[in-house]
């Protein structure tokens, strides 16, 4: 909506399809809280091109900063008002913002959603059981959470993630493959009966191996993590998921260079899993991903007549 009090209204007809006039007092309507003066004053501030015009949205957020000691947002432990927001958007200003004094509605709820997501991530990172000094300004915190979240923050996010989702544990582990891949469907299901049958998977492979598809003519392609195997074979690698030492796949296949047929097909013998070796920090970081895990189990209230918290977005939204 716009704000429109008699002034200049050039480019009203091309505006007004999109935007819908409010009029304020002087312009036909009783003052509410504040006086006419008051009113032209906060327009004055806001019609900053002159054109008598302004967005009624950014009329009300001038209306809500008159007050800089309002509190515009609650979260755990503390608060915001409209003279911090102010003083981060005077200190670092976005690119788009012209009077840091007087932000539009978009611009000061995207300061405030970035400022309430730094004190959200401090405030977890502080529960957690590292010690963030909230007395700063925003840079400060922001060191603090940054030196966190790559330090003692990252390690415990680990150690957090694997108690979640215990089969991280496993694609972290090496496993030890011999490869079967042929050319064709038929004759790496004959390879498969002849490893079910007792046959060392091994000798099979040297039997049967399509030519350059394994790094040893035995099939041994060594030993690495799930990650590792997935970045080479793909979806193909999806049944080591759920492999143990011994085992041995069902029938999968791969577009590959190496085939006259233009695929292989293969089945993977797990001989070993490397327990010890396991590297859970190589399916990192983990930090973010913790971070924005637990923040949305805190509560931010947001003033109404500025808009509301969306949990999920991690955002201020206006209101409706």
């Amino acid at each position: 909506m716009v704000v429109n009090c008699g002034k200049n209204i050039i480019g009203r007809a091309v505006v007004s399809f999109l935007l819908v006039l409010l009029t304020v007092p002087g312009c036909g309507e009783s003052a509410e809280s504040l006086s006419g003066s008051a009113r032209d004053e906060i327009f004055d501030r806001i019609d900053q091109d002159g054109d008598g015009v302004a967005l009624r949205s950014d009329y009300e957020m001038a209306v809500s900063l008159a007050d800089r000691t309002k509190v515009v947002a609650f979260y755990p432990g503390g608060s915001l008002n409209v003279e911090t927001v102010l003083t981060s958007l005077a200190k670092s200003p976005p690119s788009r913002l012209v009077d840091p004094e007087n932000p539009t509605n978009e611009v000061f709820l995207a300061r405030m959603t970035s400022m309430l997501r730094l004190r959200l991530a401090a405030v977890v990172i502080n529960d957690a059981g590292f010690d963030i000094d909230f007395t700063g300004d925003d840079e400060s915190l922001n060191e603090q959470v940054q030196a966190h979240i790559s330090g003692g923050f990252e390690v415990w996010a680990q150690g957090q993630a694997l108690i979640a989702d215990p089969r991280l544990e496993k694609f972290a582990t090496p496993h030890c493959i011999t490869l079967i891949a042929t050319e064709t469907e038929a004759e790496v299901k004959t390879a498969k009966e002849r490893i079910e049958a007792g046959e060392p998977a091994e000798v099979v492979a040297s039997d049967v191996n399509a030519q350059g598809t394994s790094r040893w003519p035995n099939g041994d392609v060594g030993c690495e993590d799930l990650l590792a195997w997935a970045n080479t074979f793909g979806e193909s690698a999806a049944p080591l998921g759920k492999m143990k030492a011994g085992d041995i796949s069902e029938i999968v296949s791969m577009p590959s260079d190496f085939s006259s047929t233009g695929r292989l097909w293969m089945i993977f013998n797990v001989r070993e899993l490397k327990s010890e070796d396991a590297n859970p920090t190589r399916l990192g970081p983990f930090a973010q991903q913790v971070l924005a895990d637990l923040v949305v189990e805190y509560e931010v209230v947001v003033e109404t007549t500025l808009g509301v918290w969306d949990p999920v977005g991690l955002s201020v939204v206006p209101s409706r």
